[in-house]
């Protein structure tokens, strides 16, 4: 039986936490949702650990840490886990070990994840292109109107002179705007409003349109979808691919960016990408503005004009910079997944047998779910889509199909998480550019599986990997900027590095830890031995695990929006 003495210590402890710690213990930083699952990690050897009240030290739970993994691969260390679902008050906390390690802070409340949600969702406005942004909305990060020039052709498209492409979001820690990272990035936070939209509905981020009786969510979607209208031709429905100088330009804020934007040749899989999104803005933006919803069908319809003209992909082997051109290549040889996620919208809001006709003839049946969303790869939009719509002339026997794949493919990402040593659904090489994106990814997956299926366990690990960005990880940090109690405070945003702000623009996601070290602090930093949940730092100059990018945004929307409880 331990003395009282040892409890006293571990108070003590508690109360004079410092970040210097012998081993970590790895908790969600923003928090826990009452009636949940709350799980706390470490590394710690511990027989037992103890739920601190932060104000009072008072002990609230105490329980037994059991080894969740002896060495897992992803982090190469034992892990150990402690389960304190039942303790349900609200309050502050901290967990102490009984080797008298500590954690950071977290809060236990209904409204853990709204500041989550509504940061993330606000970063998008911290991303607008083409216009102010003023201190009424932006606070200390307001700044100047950007890139009015967009854009020249380049001397590959074979054309002249220039167009109008203004506006939109800038992608990522650079200036650019990539038609095909736009499109999963609307995607994913279209079908976020458009599967749970009392979740998403707030009108109150203070950006320019809110109050307007539309929610903020899809004000924020329009100002993009604005910009995707400007890259489509109108003469043949084609979509543009990109808007970026030939050259990222250095970190300077971007008003001061003078560089010559130009506009890149057309391609399928922006053009899919482009028909799919607008499809879905069609019959979402109906219920607020018939004229715009109008337009976002017609131009989709035109798109997909352009793509069955064009059997194969344009250009062949899919784009590729031309040569003296370093921005983001987004290549992609195959767009298939872009013309079935079209295929997908397209007969959702119009309803044609022609377009549901194509999407089950190429859907994949009952091997259809083989991978998570990304940008080179938005099938999985489409088959969403599709098995939770409401169309009565689809396919209820192919519906069945698909979600047996589905279902099947949820449980395979439940399993992966149960073999890891920190609930992660992602294998150890899997820990690529953009890991935290394609965690949060396959949590938007499991929570239409839970709402599909009602299967608790899609549920809890959902839950899991938002508990995984905002803390419980090797690095023991919350990945999103402003949140938590250790956050990125270097990241590789060229806004944040150029404002003269310590704090970097908040709710901006990490891209989180790259098994392959692409960038040279990341070399100088790791191995190939490091174990892959460990090869991040905060860093701006490691753009390969700190920067930013707004496809990996999206997932953190949906996924705080729908577990934010908060009213």
């Amino acid at each position: 039986m331990k003395s009282r003495g040892h409890f006293v210590a571990i108070l003590i402890v508690a109360l004079q936490f410092s970040v210097a710690r012998a081993q970590i213990v790895m908790v969600n930083q923003a928090g826990y949702l009452p009636d949940q699952q709350k799980f706390v990690y470490s590394t710690d050897r511990a027989d037992s650990f103890f739920v601190i009240d932060a104000a009072s030290g008072a002990i609230r739970y105490k329980g037994a840490f059991t080894r969740a993994s002896s060495n897992d691969a992803a982090t190469g260390s034992a892990t150990y886990a402690g389960d304190f679902t039942s303790l349900e008050s609200d309050g502050r906390y901290r967990v102490a070990t009984s080797l008298s390690d500590s954690s950071y802070p977290f809060t236990i409340s209904d409204n853990v994840f709204q500041d989550v949600y509504r940061e993330s969702l606000k970063s998008f406005y911290f991303q607008r292109c083409g216009m102010a942004l003023t201190p009424q909305h932006a606070g200390v990060y307001a700044r100047g109107t950007c890139h009015t020039n967009d854009a020249t052709f380049h001397l590959s498209t074979g054309k002249t002179g220039s167009m109008k492409a203004t506006g939109g979001w800038h992608d990522a820690g650079d200036y650019g705007k990539y038609v095909v990272n736009a499109g999963v990035t609307v995607g994913t936070l279209l079908m976020a409003y458009e599967l749970f939209p009392s979740k998403f509905k707030c009108d109150d981020l203070n950006i320019p349109e809110s109050g307007n009786g539309v929610p903020d969510i899809l004000d924020e979607v329009r100002y993009e979808l604005d910009w995707l209208f400007e890259m489509q031709d109108p003469l043949d429905g084609g979509v543009y691919f990109k808007v970026t100088p030939a050259n990222f330009s250095g970190f300077i804020m971007p008003s001061q960016d003078t560089s010559t934007r130009y506009v890149y040749g057309k391609s399928t899989t922006a053009t899919g990408d482009f028909a799919a999104a607008m499809a879905m803005a069609a019959r979402i933006y109906s219920r607020f503005d018939t004229a715009f919803a109008s337009r976002c069908l017609h131009a989709a319809l035109a798109a997909w004009g352009y793509l069955s003209a064009n059997s194969k992909i344009v250009p062949a082997g899919g784009f590729h910079n031309p040569e003296g051109t370093r921005t983001g290549e987004y290549g992609d040889p195959n767009d298939s997944d872009e013309r079935l996620w079209a295929a997908a919208e397209l007969y959702i809001s119009t309803g044609s047998d022609n377009f549901n006709t194509y999407f089950a003839d190429n859907c994949g049946g009952r091997d259809a779910f083989a991978s998570t969303m990304a940008w080179r790869n938005v099938r999985d939009l489409g088959l969403l889509d599709y098995l939770t719509c409401d169309r009565t002339n689809s396919d209820s026997t192919l519906k069945g199909t698909l979600l047996r794949s589905f279902d099947t493919y949820c449980e395979s990402l439940v399993r992966i998480a149960s073999n890891d040593g920190l609930n992660v659904s992602i294998l150890p090489s899997q820990y690529v550019w953009g890991s935290n994106g394609e965690v949060l990814n396959n949590a938007v997956v499991l929570i239409v599986g839970y709402t599909l299926t009602g299967k608790k366990e899609y549920y809890n690990t959902a839950l899991e990997q938002l508990n995984y960005v905002l803390g419980c990880n090797m690095k023991d940090m919350s990945y999103i900027t402003g949140v938590g109690t250790a956050s990125p405070m270097h990241i590789h945003h060229r806004p944040s590095a150029s404002d003269g702000i310590a704090e970097p623009v908040p709710g901006l996601l990490a891209g989180g830890p790259d098994r392959g070290r692409y960038d040279a602090v990341l070399r100088s930093m790791y191995t190939d031995s490091t174990p892959p949940a460990k090869c991040y730092v905060d860093n701006q100059g490691s753009y390969a695990s700190n920067e930013i990018a707004i496809n990996w945004n999206a997932p953190l929307v949906f996924v705080s929006g729908y577990f934010n409880e908060a009213p």
